[in-house]
């Protein structure tokens, strides 16, 4: 029988208890952040991923606060030993807090990286240090201010971004391949002139979901989608509303899909809400087509119904309800 000495043990347990760090409320993530720098910080070496953010189920007030200065020095302090991190998620309940990622002691980079913070020169300052980032998650600039432009040569391994449209035009230099794009009602009128730029420049793009859009705009951005040089690589579309009048408009962009897999649709506003009878015509009538859907996903409100072809060519349903578009990850899978 081999017996291992204590510290041997002791070694083994902390890189996998540090490997990976979900810190989900304030204090929690103040004494890991305690743990890691103690004894000269060399438990910062085990950390790959962290995530920092406060879960509202484990406040008593149900809801994020505002964290203090020396909060966000300890992490920052904490980051600038943690030289093999890979992953980080940072969630600011006020979003204003970028300094943290302002430091010239990091030597991490990321292949990971979602921040609820604003998109402001600490932000941009710190991707341009992200040579191996794949994957970014960001929010808007802040209301009062310009949008704060990327070097042209920043990003080149970025694949999947995730935020609002005005950061994904300063993002077309990149190589991405998956897109989830928030527009708001000030925003919404340039998402066609993002979409025509992604249509002349993307041929690879294989994921695209856009948040929020409103109905008015649907049509014309499907239309350049479907005649975008991606149009025969993209393998998911979504969440569109469906206009009810105007299927027939639908139906003509999907017949330049060919590789359409996954086609989410927002039926909402349908009134009365289709029933599953009324849904699986719907999604029959979406497949004549576009032979190549596999999965057609409706939502209604919170609900969440997919459609899922079988190999019997059978169309069979799954229904999830309290759901969120921004929750699915569909978009990044295709």
């Amino acid at each position: 029988m081999v017996v291992f000495p204590p510290e041997v043990l002791q070694r083994a347990s902390e890189v996998r208890l540090y490997e990976q760090m979900a810190l989900r409320d304030p204090k929690t993530a103040y004494l890991a952040c305690t743990s890691v720098m103690a004894h000269n910080a060399y438990r910062a070496a085990y950390v790959r991923r962290l995530w920092i953010y406060q879960d509202t189920r484990r406040s008593s007030r149900n809801q994020s606060v505002p964290l203090p200065p020396h909060f966000w020095r300890a992490i920052q302090d904490a980051l600038a030993h943690m030289d093999n991190l890979e992953g980080l998620l940072i969630h600011d309940p006020s979003g204003s807090n970028t300094w943290v990622l302002n430091s010239p002691d990091f030597r991490f980079q990321l292949r990971e990286a979602s921040f609820h913070l604003i998109w402001d020169a600490n932000m941009v300052a710190f991707l341009e240090t992200q040579h191996k980032l794949r994957s970014l998650s960001t929010m808007d600039a802040a209301e009062e201010g310009p949008l704060q432009p990327l070097a042209l040569d920043t990003l080149q391994s970025l694949e999947a971004y995730n935020g609002p449209v005005l950061v994904v035009a300063e993002l077309l230099p990149c190589p991405l391949t998956h897109l989830q794009i928030a527009v708001d009602e000030e925003t919404a009128p340039i998402l066609p002139t993002v979409v025509a730029d992604l249509g002349r420049a993307k041929k690879k793009l294989r994921g695209l979901n856009i948040l929020y859009l409103p109905e008015h705009l649907v049509l014309e951005t499907l239309q350049l989608i479907s005649t975008s040089v991606f149009s025969s690589t993209l393998r998911h579309l979504g969440l569109l509303s469906w206009p009810v009048c105007e299927r027939h408009r639908v139906h003509g962009c999907l017949m330049n899909f060919r590789c359409l897999a996954v086609m989410e649709l927002d039926l909402t506003r349908w009134d009365p809400q289709p029933s599953l009878p009324m849904q699986l015509m719907l999604v029959t009538e979406l497949h004549i087509y576009c032979s190549s859907l596999r999965h057609v996903i409706f939502w209604l409100g919170p609900h969440r119904i997919t459609w899922s072809r079988q190999e019997d060519d059978q169309w069979t349903n799954v229904h999830l309800p309290n759901r969120h578009p921004v929750q699915d990850n569909w978009w990044r899978n295709a």
